[in-house]
């Protein structure tokens, strides 16, 4: 994997909303459940950074951009999930549930059957857009040759930080594993509790997809000045 370039992890939730909405499945869903089209300039307005994160790799790797950008197959098997929640939450939106009984109400939800074809080949289809290329490379979460230092990394984090989840340990330590230098992520709540040490640790910095936007501007203006 060597590379001048720098290397970039992303998390599950700067992934998803691209995702939703770049495949059409956010206008799917508007349009069958007749929700007001506000919704979506919010749902825009919300995510836009992250949405612009994953626009501006897909364009800088068509333009032979040097950094690399990985996402874990476990980040991967995520999205579903994410999806799924996602959804669920437009669905509480249109019956007016109030935001706070979305929490109790989310998971007693049921996915409407004759949309969720439709939303998995969607969203396969824009993994496909990804990986083609090298755009965003797919990574195991657990390298196999590096098995025992991946377990021993998964296992101090999760006892070294109280709130880190088993699947935030196993994203980092991804990261960690192919010394990724950013690990971009829109859980405000794990870049406070663990960027200082990891950065000091590893060299990784938890970062947003903002902060990666206004990185990647920098590092494409200074390439294309060296040129």
């Amino acid at each position: 994997m060597a590379n001048s370039g720098t290397r970039w992890c992303i998390d599950t939730n700067t992934l998803v909303p691209w995702l939703i909405t770049d495949s059409g499945v956010l206008d799917h869903l508007i349009k069958k459940y007749g929700i007001p089209k506000d919704f979506r300039d919010i749902y825009l307005n919300r995510h836009r950074h992250s949405i612009d994160f994953i626009e501006r790799i897909i364009d800088l790797k068509s333009r032979k951009f040097p950094d690399e950008f990985y996402f874990s197959y476990l980040a991967m098997n995520e999205v579903f999930s994410a999806v799924r929640d996602e959804i669920r939450s437009i669905l509480l939106f249109k019956n007016g549930t109030p935001l706070s009984r979305w929490n109790e109400e989310k998971n007693s939800i049921d996915l409407p059957k004759d949309s969720m074809e439709i939303v998995y080949v969607d969203i396969e289809n824009k993994f496909d857009t990804l990986f083609e290329n090298n755009t965003i490379i797919p990574l195991s979460d657990e390298p196999e040759d590096k098995g025992d230092d991946f377990s021993d990394i998964v296992a101090s984090l999760i006892f070294t930080f109280k709130r880190v989840k088993t699947q935030d340990a196993i994203l980092l330590t991804t990261a960690i594993s192919v010394r990724a230098d950013y690990f971009v992520t829109f859980d405000k709540r794990l870049i406070s509790e663990v960027s200082k040490e990891l950065d000091k640790k590893y060299q990784l910095r938890l970062i947003s997809p903002g902060e990666g936007n206004i990185l990647l501007i920098k590092r494409d203006s200074s390439a294309q000045n060296r040129s």
